[in-house]
């Protein structure tokens, strides 16, 4: 099967032809594919014979230590949590990052450091929808943590090493790393249930979460052109990091703004080539420019699959699996998840919808 798909997928591409064909059975409607509809489901923590009652979701701030950062910041990051009518264990959880716009809103009052308490629509509708799902979220704010709220709307406050795009990528490697370790070590997650959940820049790190070679890539960029121009030290990311168990990346840029190499074929060192090492579900745009680099889907002007071919290619090698599945909204713009109308007109109003089942289906299906 891998095989097959390999040779389709390279085909495509060097030809020129169009392919339609590349969504996947889980982007279908739970009544197209005849399996049930998990959406609203709340996950098991204790099993199903002693099944707890969700009561009400619990929020916190809280400060990432900075001890435990890389590179020595302290992360502000917001956490969820379902609260029972009784006493559970370990149960599922998600580690949620942020797109360009940031996790908190602009300064209006209700500020605690560069950025307001309040969280952007988007991450507070999910952090508490995900809680009243049954998992334990956590939302690390990796702007306000470097003294700035948005990448458009806050230039005037941003870094001048994290204008660097590449820089940016790595940074928040780091903040990823202390935020994953941390939700692993919470009393309320099994740390054998872990998922990542990520939009726009955060859709490429929950990418980069799932990468197989992470280490590898992370040593490879120091000594390349682009890892030159950082102007911090790149220490290696924590030797035993936890795994996640199953990625969504809403509408991510594939590129990784060049942390990653992006050529396909025999040539390539296996190790240079994107892979996710736990089933990996993109959910992006037809008219999204980002969803070039991601998907040979034709609905994409200009697509060229780069990531999606690496990922066939080294399953194709490996004789395993291809955990690579991406979901083309047709006629869908960037940030159709937002809360922002605008983001999403005119387009497809119904990919909105669509992709929150597969997203809360897929959770599901992987954490329960």
């Amino acid at each position: 099967m891998n095989s097959a798909k390999i040779l389709t997928l390279v085909a495509t591409t060097m030809l020129g032809l169009g392919m339609t064909g590349v969504k996947t059975a889980y982007g279908a409607e739970p009544s197209q594919t005849g399996k049930t509809d998990n959406t609203d489901s709340v996950v098991q923590i204790d099993g199903e014979a002693a099944a707890p009652k969700f009561v009400s979701v619990e929020e916190d701030d809280i400060v990432l230590s900075a001890e435990q950062h890389a590179q020595g910041l302290a992360i502000p990051a917001k956490v969820f949590k379902p609260k029972f009518d009784k006493d559970v264990g370990p149960g599922p959880a998600i580690l949620v990052m942020h797109g360009s716009g940031g996790l908190h809103k602009m300064p209006n009052g209700n500020d605690a450091g560069a950025c307001s308490r309040d969280l952007e629509e988007q991450y507070d509708r999910w952090g508490k929808a995900l809680a009243k799902r049954g998992y334990v979220v956590l939302m690390p704010a990796s702007y306000t943590a470097r003294g700035f709220c948005d990448m458009h709307t806050d230039e005037g406050r941003i870094p001048k090493s994290y204008g660097n795009r590449s820089a940016a990528i790595v940074s928040r490697l780091y903040d990823m790393d202390v935020a994953a370790n941390y939700l692993c070590e919470m009393d309320e997650v099994d740390c054998q249930r872990m998922g990542v959940l990520g939009f726009s820049h955060g859709a490429t790190m929950a990418m980069l979460a799932l990468h197989w070679q992470m280490d590898h890539a992370l040593t490879k960029f120091r000594g390349s052109d682009k890892g030159k121009e950082v102007d911090f030290e790149m220490p290696n990311l924590s030797g035993d990091r936890p795994k996640f168990k199953v990625g969504v990346a809403y509408y991510p840029g594939c590129g990784t703004d060049g942390f990653l190499p992006k050529e396909t074929g025999e040539g390539v060192d296996i190790k240079d080539k994107y892979f996710p090492s736990a089933d990996l579900y993109v959910l992006h745009a037809s008219r999204d420019e980002l969803a070039q680099i991601c998907t040979v889907d034709a609905s994409v002007k200009g697509a060229s699959g780069e990531r999606e071919i690496q990922s066939a290619e080294v399953a194709a090698t490996k004789d395993i699996d291809d955990r690579y599945n991406i979901e083309v909204y047709d006629r869908a713009g960037h940030g159709f998840d937002s809360d922002e109308k605008e983001a999403n007109e005119p387009g497809n109003p119904s990919a909105a919808t669509q992709a929150r089942s597969v997203a809360l289906n897929q959770l599901y299906s992987h954490l329960n």
